[in-house]
């Protein structure tokens, strides 16, 4: 009797200590932040003078709570996007432990992010909204409780991941880019997820991106032919410490390594993973050891890429994320204490520049391609500390790169945002874009310290 009081207890204990399963913000008031964040706290959409803030939210299920929210904030985006200046929209899925709450740490740092990109004139003359993508990652506020929820969370992000963020992406796309495509892309389009909130970037899109890459093959064959430009989804799609495990991303590596891409061809994807990221380097594979509801029996592939034999291990694609995949890599990213700039080693001749191991590392490496559409890009731990630290003078400094590479792509040469066309991001001679070199330029932008 005393062994069952003590259950009931302990029971009744986590039950509340749980995060309310309910839609946090259910509120709609024009200009209600102009006069303080308190005012706003439970708003769908929080207006700023420098940048607007949705929020849409979704059941565990993967369904958006309300229609009446996503109707509004994507009405809003659209005014915004047809207006004469046009609109910069940056949509952030947060991960593990958090939440769409006022004070949640991840929703601060979104905000501060959107101040800078405005503040530092990043997008030009644009509209700087952010959309937030809520679900329920923080199940409870229990400092030892919250270690355990790790499972039921990762299968709670693949449940949303698969359910209504296709649809707000999708229609963002047809605002923003399907039907600015003549525009000379006046507007501009970033996805940024993090941790678990990678792996719901991906479970919405993966199926979209896969299509396109297929599309793009002028043949069946199996060896490295030319291929045709994939339109971009988005302008920038970042996953950063990306909880996915390296198995979810074979399918488009594949399909991507097996084709030959001219300069036209703006980049699809960066998944962005740190060498200071213990999360997923070191517990998730943990993590997935003990996984009860991993797949039995995973097999040893053999594949031929570009004239290469590859081997494909699925428990080791099973335990490991994409960022931690020497086998996916396609560069590293690190800062050069010598020069005090930033420097971006290519997996190509050398591997061992960008970290892949000799021996069986180097020979199972999938061979990257000069204009690769997916880049895993490994980086030091001076760029992303660890695993929470998303929003890095760093990262948005790189995020603001990448949509100056796709905007120079896509518009044949031309640098639409960077205030007064200094060509900051061009090689000399003003013939090609130099991501490095835009990158660095952008690292003053934006005013970061230099690591020590």
């Amino acid at each position: 009797m005393s062994v069952r009081f003590y259950l009931i207890i302990l029971t009744l204990f986590v039950l509340s200590a749980c995060t309310a399963n309910k839609q946090l913000r259910t509120e709609f008031v024009s200009d209600n932040c102009l006069w303080g964040e308190t005012n706003c706290e439970n708003s769908v959409l929080e207006q700023y003078l420098e940048y607007d803030l949705g929020f849409i939210e979704f059941t565990e299920r993967g369904n958006p709570y309300d229609r009446d929210s996503i109707q509004r904030v994507l009405q809003h985006i659209d005014q915004e996007a047809k207006s004469e200046d046009g609109a910069a929209v940056f949509v952030f899925v947060h991960g593990w432990k958090h939440n769409a709450k006022h004070n949640d740490s991840n929703v601060v740092q979104f905000r501060e992010f959107l101040s800078r990109a405005a503040e530092n004139n990043v997008v030009g003359k644009r509209k700087v909204i952010g959309l937030y993508l809520g679900w329920r990652g923080a199940f409870t506020n229990v400092p030892f409780l919250k270690e355990t929820t790790y499972w039921t969370r990762k299968s709670v992000a693949e449940e949303v991941g698969a359910g209504g963020v296709t649809e707000i992406f999708a229609q963002l796309h047809q605002i923003l880019v399907a039907q600015d495509r003549q525009a000379s892309t006046k507007n501009s389009y970033v996805i940024i997820g993090h941790s678990f909130g990678g792996a719901i970037v991906l479970s919405a899109l993966h199926d979209v991106l896969l299509n396109d890459l297929i599309a793009a093959r002028t043949s069946f064959k199996e060896t490295a032919q030319s291929c045709k430009k994939v339109n971009r989804f988005a302008d920038a799609l970042i996953l950063l410490n990306p909880a996915i495990e390296a198995n979810k991303m074979v399918l488009l590596k594949e399909a991507a390594a097996r084709c030959k891409f001219d300069h036209n061809q703006a980049p699809l994807m960066h998944i962005l993973s740190s060498d200071g990221d213990i999360a997923t380097r070191v517990f998730f594979p943990l993590g997935e050891l003990i996984n009860i509801s991993s797949p039995l029996d995973p097999k040893k592939l053999n594949r031929t890429i570009n004239g290469k034999n590859i081997i494909l291990n699925e428990r080791h694609l099973s335990l490991n994320t994409a960022g931690n995949i020497q086998q996916f890599r396609t560069a590293y990213l690190s800062f050069d204490k010598n020069s005090l700039q930033w420097r971006m080693a290519q997996c190509k001749d050398d591997l061992t520049k960008c970290g892949v191991r000799e021996g069986s590392q180097q020979d199972n490496h999938i061979t990257v391609s000069q204009h690769d559409p997916l880049r895993f890009i490994k980086t030091d731990t001076a760029f992303i500390k660890n695993h929470n630290d998303a929003f890095s003078c760093y990262v948005q400094s790189f995020i603001s790169s990448t949509v100056f590479e796709t905007q120079f792509i896509e518009n044949r040469g031309h640098l639409l945002s960077i205030a007064n066309d200094d060509r900051a991001c061009m090689t000399k001679g003003d013939e090609q874009f130099d991501f490095m070199q835009c990158f660095n330029s952008q690292i003053d932008n934006y005013d970061c310290e230099r690591p020590q």
